[in-house]
């Protein structure tokens, strides 16, 4: 019965984010799928480098705009290009939602995020708050089934203009 009641509730959550296509895709993986989306924008919040980090596929990459550099590949470069702290510097993450997100499923191993996500933070220096900050990308996510679950394979975004 808690089973029955689990699935339902899962199928309704499901059915709250457009998706295009679902072919070859069961309840579980698409569940599994906005689960990876949910956690991302959790993590953030949380503040959780090493958690959004494992979110990744071991070859992931993030593809940033303005990057001069080749892609950021791996893990451990995610990292240090993400959360890196200079000089007692950090950007703690307070607020990030999504909108117009909806879920393209390209084939049963890979599906696209796609959307606005609107980020808020502190710049922080010795443990004060010197600014406040807040930036809208529209976002790309490509998420592939690997052997350890689903986990993004590309993130890409580009910063929407200040209205």
């Amino acid at each position: 019965m808690k089973w029955t009641i689990s699935l339902i509730i899962g199928v309704i959550a499901i059915s709250c984010s457009p998706i295009i296509k679902s072919d070859g895709l069961s309840i579980e993986d698409l569940k599994s799928i906005h689960d990876l989306h949910e956690n991302y924008r959790k993590y953030w919040l949380l503040n959780d480098s090493s958690k959004v980090v494992q979110l990744f596929a071991k070859h992931g990459a993030l593809i940033p705009p303005n990057n001069p550099r080749d892609f950021v590949r791996g893990r451990k470069n995610i990292a240090a290009w993400w959360f890196d702290v200079v000089d007692e510097t950090s950007y703690p993450i307070t607020g990030f939602e999504y909108s117009n997100d909806s879920l393209i499923i390209v084939d049963s191993n890979t599906a696209i995020w796609e959307g606005v996500s609107t980020v808020n933070w502190h710049t922080v220096v010795s443990d004060s708050i010197i600014s406040s900050s807040q930036s809208s990308s529209n976002f790309i996510t490509v998420c592939s089934r690997t052997d350890s679950g689903w986990k993004i394979l590309r993130q890409i975004w580009n910063v929407r203009p200040d209205k």
